[in-house]
């Protein structure tokens, strides 16, 4: 942060936007305001910079690694391959269940149609780029399409019978050509009284009966 505002006064009084006392004024506002002490004024008709080194001092001791969640079973998913918007399929692959979290493996292939996706960003792309050689106009449009086509659209969440609050808390996507896979895990572990599971995403919802077979929905 100092670094960043230091070079930042310097790019001022490089374009003659602040004198010397200036910079020595605001640089010791900053350094007041981090809770460190002031510098001396530099002496007069000084042209250069100076280095300042600041003593961290002794760095507090990192936080425990959490513990390795410990795999429990792997929960098959009944009805797990649906149909998702623009020519897609997304498919549940299982709900792994560990001690402490719960993951959601999926797989989508064939992947959604993006042209016909974002057909009216497209068309005002095209707009956009009208003039252009076409070379580069081909070019910013397939730019254009992989910025709006991320697959942080991948959105899971994940709910149960029992009114539990599960936090998203990341997982991965990999993945080429027509097809993505992926695993979105949760906290906190899924409580042994639940009995059935409910994963959404976008419009599709999927329930999974945890429960006891015999009592299957």
């Amino acid at each position: 942060m100092l670094a960043g505002f230091g070079g930042a006064l310097e790019a001022l009084r490089a374009a003659d936007a602040m004198d010397s006392d200036e910079v020595h004024y605001w640089n010791n506002r900053m350094f007041v305001a981090l809770g460190l002490e002031p510098l001396e004024p530099l002496p007069p008709g000084f042209k250069g910079g100076r280095t300042v080194f600041i003593d961290e001092g002794e760095r507090p001791t990192p936080p425990p690694a959490p513990p390795i969640a410990r795999f429990l079973e792997l929960i098959p998913v009944v009805d797990g391959d649906r149909v998702v918007p623009y020519g897609g399929r997304l498919q549940i692959l299982g709900i792994e269940r560990y001690d402490s979290v719960v993951a959601v493996a999926w797989r989508m292939a064939p992947l959604p149609d993006a042209e016909t996706k974002y057909a009216d960003e497209l068309r005002a792309h095209d707009r956009d780029t009208e003039g252009l050689p076409d070379h580069e106009r081909e070019s910013l449009r397939r730019m254009f399409l992989m910025q709006i086509n991320r697959p942080t659209s991948f959105a899971f969440t994940l709910a149960d019978d029992l009114g539990t609050e599960y936090l998203n808390t990341g997982g991965g996507t990999s993945g080429g050509r027509n097809e993505q896979t992926g695993r979105a895990q949760f906290m906190p572990a899924v409580p042994e009284r639940a009995s059935e599971l409910t994963i959404r995403w976008d419009d599709l919802v999927f329930r999974v009966w945890i429960g006891d077979p015999n009592e299957a929905k």
